[in-house]
């Protein structure tokens, strides 16, 4: 180069132009500046954009940006504990199942995981742990799912994001003859059997009793959706949070998987039922039956059968309306079918920071 000294021996013969060196080189190899590459583009998660979707009144569903959708990284080995769930985008109202891996040193009952501010009940496993959750009924898009640790390695909780997707209820009138709900001793009676169901919800085994996949109790024929918005002789009283599925009086009702029975009873809106204690939170109940056939701390295998379908308690014809309770929430009991705690297909869950986490 003029005016630029020479080499000599790996030396500069001068270092007083060494910055006009650096610049010319700049300029005269700016087609070789093209063959270093640029560093990656940063990923990230828009949140905010994705929770303004979600509550946008013209879509139900909030759907991330499309650099975050395409985030799909191989796996690498774990250094900590990796959390999944299945399905990978739940309905609202439903349950999800989450799996963690690689206990990171930590002991038991060092993990607690929170799904939009709901408790995820787990038990511990050989490699972890598992859980279950319910999701909200009425809020979709971006959940926040949060795990703390203690003990063992601490550090910063892992901050994930669960996407459900929203759901359209159906609204229904129902005409039902007064049963005397105003009496005291109705009222008293009824109190009586909500603090029954309460105590059963609050009681179910802090381990998960099924070895395999969940089973319709009866099949899967439907009179009445879950979420159904209930408008009794003109005024709006409740939801339908569980399933009515048909059924002439005295077929039969079986166990969807194994469990413990919580509760057996005659109840006065439920009628004859039976609650089954799963574990892990989850509680599935059976109503209107017209005989039982169990007894309140037996253990029921898959099949088995729980009672015979009738019309007891306020119900308006022969049917099987089941129910399902996670942590004391409902949830769709459509949604149990098939369940299964082992998570066989799995991917990295996406964080709110917009990496995935390993």
């Amino acid at each position: 180069m003029r005016g630029c000294p020479r080499w000599d021996n790996g030396r500069v013969a001068s270092l007083a132009c060494s910055a006009a060196v650096t610049m010319a080189m700049v300029t005269m190899l700016g087609g070789c500046a093209l063959a270093i590459p640029d560093p990656p583009p940063l990923i990230t998660l828009d949140l905010a954009s994705s929770v303004a979707a979600a509550r946008s009144p013209h879509s139900a569903v909030a759907t991330l940006p499309f650099h975050a959708r395409a985030l799909t990284p191989p796996p690498l080995p774990l250094s900590g504990p990796r959390i999944t769930w299945s399905p990978l985008r739940p309905l609202q109202g439903t349950a999800l199942a989450i799996r963690v891996r690689g206990g990171g040193g930590h002991e038991p009952g060092s993990l607690r995981i929170q799904l939009a501010g709901r408790e995820v009940n787990l038990a511990r496993t050989e490699d972890g742990w598992i859980g279950l959750v319910a999701l909200p009924l009425d809020s979709s898009g971006p959940l926040e799912l949060v795990a703390r640790y203690s003990g063992g390695r601490r550090g910063a909780p892992h901050e994930l994001v669960v996407l459900a997707r929203g759901r359209r209820y159906a609204s229904t009138q129902l005409r039902v003859a007064p049963r005397g709900e105003d009496r005291p001793e109705v009222q008293a009676r009824i109190r009586d059997d909500q603090e029954r169901i309460r105590a059963a919800l609050n009681a179910t085994s802090p381990e998960w009793l099924p070895r395999e996949s969940f089973q319709w109790p009866r099949p899967p024929e439907f009179t009445s959706p879950f979420g159904q918005r209930r408008v009794f002789n003109g005024a709006t009283r409740s939801r339908h949070l569980g399933l009515d599925l048909r059924g002439s009086r005295g077929t039969p009702v079986r166990a969807p998987a194994a469990a413990r029975v919580a509760l057996v009873g005659d109840f006065f809106y439920q009628g004859n039922a039976v609650y089954l204690d799963h574990g892990l939170g989850l509680v599935t109940a059976y109503f209107h039956l017209s005989r039982l056939e169990v007894r309140e701390g037996d253990v029921v295998e898959p099949g088995q059968l729980l009672g015979q379908v009738g019309s007891t308690g306020r119900s308006t014809a022969p049917h099987l309306h089941w129910s399902a309770y996670v942590g004391g929430h409902n949830v769709d009991p459509a949604s149990l079918i098939g369940l299964e705690l082992g998570l066989e297909s799995e991917r990295p869950a996406v964080s709110a920071a917009g990496g995935a986490q390993r």
